[in-house]
């Protein structure tokens, strides 16, 4: 059931829905720096590895994870070099928004593969 990309688009905006409301409602003053979109990162995982399984018949999820570790390490080495020091809030903050952003980026690209083949 979860593994229908419609079922899995309604769940991706019932949890932005709620946290949005949770954030508006409950938790305006304690959660100023609250990004939803970090949140949903974990709900995209998920989705990004059973829509790929059932858009190009493998999980992409370990790819994803081989990139990002790579870009890490990158960022990490050019931290080093550059201010000759890793700042880690400054290179967590980046590497988790770079991570939201591809996590984001894939699944869009994955349901306009679905939605496409879905109408052919």
């Amino acid at each position: 059931m979860i593994k229908e990309w419609y079922i899995q688009l309604l769940i991706l905006i019932l949890v932005w829905l709620i946290l949005t409301l949770l954030k508006k409602k409950f938790f305006r003053k304690q959660l100023k720096n609250f990004k939803r979109l970090d949140v949903m990162s974990l709900f995209l995982v998920v989705a990004i590895h059973f829509l790929s399984q059932d858009v190009m018949g493998l999980s992409i999820i370990p790819f994803l994870i081989c990139g990002l570790s790579a870009y890490g390490l990158i960022m990490t080495i050019l931290y080093a070099l550059m201010e000759g020091q890793i700042l880690y809030k400054k290179f967590l903050i980046k590497f988790w928004r770079v991570a939201d952003i591809l996590f984001l980026g894939t699944y869009c690209v994955l349901l306009i593969f679905k939605i496409v083949s879905f109408f052919n």
